[in-house]
């Protein structure tokens, strides 16, 4: 996990070593970026970054939160749903996406968005229920994580509105066979 202390030198640090990251991205696979690589791009010391995060993971990590942060922000800018901020916000800035689908780890993906306060702020109003906010944060979760992994497995073929359509015919799809809502396949 990351660990940032609150004052601005961690906070340019932080900034360096995430922007050092995003560039060495563009050029080099995540598996083959070290530590050494983001210290000699970002010119902070080994220590500044271990004193900020415990491995590359966590940067990808804190990236995503401030991403989750940027589309939920959009959302409230703009007045878009929040989906299609969401849609819109990482089809716009696809190379960390990439980067954590093709390393598997979407977990991070997942659990950035069911940490987020905006998830809170936006939903929690709706749904007293602590139980029930669990299970429908982590439904959300999944289903944005397996649509943005859907779209890049399928090659980014797909336009930001076809995957909107596509997500709202297969949602319908799930009603229609029982496995969400009310309804039952008759045998």
């Amino acid at each position: 996990m990351y660990h940032i202390k609150n004052d601005k030198r961690a906070y340019a640090s932080v900034e360096l070593i995430c922007s050092s990251l995003f560039e060495l991205l563009k050029t080099t696979p995540f598996e083959q970026i070290t530590i050494s690589d983001i210290q000699r791009t970002s010119t902070v010391s080994r220590s500044t970054f271990y004193r900020n995060f415990d491995c590359i993971e966590d940067v990808l990590m804190l990236m995503c939160d401030r991403s989750f942060d940027a589309a939920f922000k959009r959302a409230e800018e703009t007045g878009e749903e929040i989906r299609v901020a969401v849609f819109r916000y990482w089809f716009e800035n696809v190379t960390l996406l990439e980067t954590i689908v093709r390393i598997h780890r979407t977990d991070i993906l997942t659990e950035s968005l069911r940490r987020s306060e905006l998830v809170e702020r936006y939903f929690r109003p709706y749904i007293k229920d602590e139980t029930v906010f669990d299970y429908f944060s982590g439904i959300i979760a999944s289903a944005m994580v397996g649509i943005l992994s859907t779209w890049i497995e399928h090659g980014k073929v797909e336009s930001e509105e076809q995957v909107i359509q596509n997500t709202q015919k297969a949602f319908a799809k799930l009603v229609t066979l029982g496995i969400m809502g009310k309804y039952r396949i008759k045998k």
